[in-house]
């Protein structure tokens, strides 16, 4: 009988220094194994590029934080959790030095974005949800292009579906100045 195989756990760190997936996508380490996810659709990306630009357009005007797409953020540690959400805005308040690291941040994103792809399931999308805000991640917008909603979750357990009447504004996005307003039917049309 053959010994069970020993795989080490990476760290934040050792991740890093990985090579990107030879086929594309983006990599995330969960737990300190990693994942790889297969590269997006056309309206995936069009979807996610389009609610970036409206949540760029009012952070940038306000002066609130950068707005970014996959960038890694470390949630946990021993063993490391790294996610790489579509979307994510961070406060300017929390960056050293006024920028984003040019690494992974060593902590949560004020707003995490995922846009939910046709291979995703329920159950990995419900458990990185979970895994965001246990970390202390503040807002986690959860988007359904099929459906044309966006849930938003936050901490206390609240998550509330708004479908394409409905419209997210600054409380929404935790922005901390009011202004902000998007039209999901303009966003999904």
């Amino acid at each position: 009988m053959a010994a069970p195989q020993i795989v080490p756990r990476l760290t934040a760190e050792e991740f890093w220094k990985l090579p990107g997936p030879p086929h594309g996508g983006k990599m995330e380490l969960v737990e300190g194994e990693v994942v790889i996810h297969m590269p997006v659709g056309g309206p995936h990306s069009e979807l996610v590029i389009a609610l970036g630009a409206f949540l760029l357009g009012f952070a940038r005007s306000h002066g609130l934080g950068p707005v970014g797409t996959e960038c890694g953020f470390v949630l946990a540690r021993n063993p490391d959790i790294v996610f790489a959400p579509d979307l994510h805005f961070v406060r300017s308040e929390r960056l050293i030095g006024g920028k984003m690291p040019a690494a992974f941040f060593d902590g949560v994103p004020d707003l995490a974005v995922e846009v939910v792809s046709p291979d995703d399931t329920d159950r990995a999308v419900n458990a990185k949800v979970l895994a965001y805000l246990a970390a202390g991640t503040p807002l986690v917008w959860v988007v359904r292009p099929e459906a044309a909603t966006v849930t938003v979750h936050r901490p206390n357990g609240d998550a509330h579906t708004y479908g394409a009447g409905d419209v997210l504004g600054s409380a929404d996005a935790g922005f901390a100045v009011e202004g902000f307003s998007l039209a999901l039917a303009e966003l999904f049309a």
